[in-house]
């Protein structure tokens, strides 16, 4: 009886993997923003607290660093590091909804669009953080010219993987990929890992190290640009 129990769990499982295989390659994702607004995003987002990228930004970040956060919401990356690596941290959010929710929180956060042309990072810090923003801004370019100069120790950048197996499906089907959460106009660039790899190199980064932290089963370690929903990537810059 054990054994059957423990075969229709992972009979249950699978089924249900493929299912939710089956409903991303043919589904469709109405939107849950009539239009794409950051202070509406964040309301509907104040209550989330973790993602399983924060261990991995901890790993990373030496204790008591100074830190800044690049598109900071609503401080759950920056709570998290204070807790676990006593960060002294900065944060910045074009959501004026975002960065109340992080003062909240206690955290040090300020309301700025990167985007704009006037955007200028005025300090420098051991670290910056970009964790899932450059592909919700057309300029991402811009963004990574000035951070240069900015950070002592290393540039950590978290993008979703357009090249996931999933969103390949999808294409094959007929249909885009899905990559937003409450509305289409989230995300204006896509990057597939390789792309990436060449995009940084070519704005004059070099990549210490790749992470990956979700995917399917193990595969997403040793094939990130086919099995890997999202990847960090830690950066300096090439030397002159």
């Amino acid at each position: 009886m054990k054994m059957n129990r423990k075969y229709f769990k992972g009979f249950g499982y699978y089924a249900k993997r493929i299912l939710d295989l089956y409903n991303y390659i043919f589904g469709d994702f109405p939107p849950k923003l009539k239009k794409m607004d950051y202070e509406n995003y964040w309301k509907a987002k104040a209550s989330f607290e973790f993602s399983l990228r924060y261990p991995v930004f901890a790993e990373v970040i030496e204790e008591g660093s100074s830190v800044l956060d690049i598109g900071c919401g609503n401080g759950a990356t920056l709570k998290f590091l204070k807790e676990q690596k006593n960060v002294k941290g900065e944060g910045i959010d074009i959501s004026q909804e975002a960065v109340k929710i992080a003062r909240s929180k206690g955290l040090k956060a300020f309301v700025a669009d990167i985007s704009s042309p006037d955007f200028r990072i005025t300090n420098e810090y051991d670290y910056i953080i970009l964790s899932e923003v450059l592909e919700h801004v057309p300029n991402p370019e811009e963004i990574m010219e000035k951070v240069k100069g900015k950070f002592r120790k290393m540039l950590i950048v978290s993008i979703p993987n357009i090249g996931h197996y999933m969103h390949r499906l999808r294409l094959l089907f007929g249909r885009f990929p899905i990559q937003w959460v409450y509305h289409p106009g989230e995300h204006l660039r896509f990057w597939t890992v390789k792309d990436f790899k060449k995009w940084v190199n070519y704005l004059g980064f070099r990549i210490v190290d790749i992470c990956t932290f979700t995917g399917f089963l193990f595969l997403h370690k040793f094939m990130p640009n086919l099995f890997a929903d999202s990847v960090i990537f830690l950066l300096k810059e090439i030397e002159k």
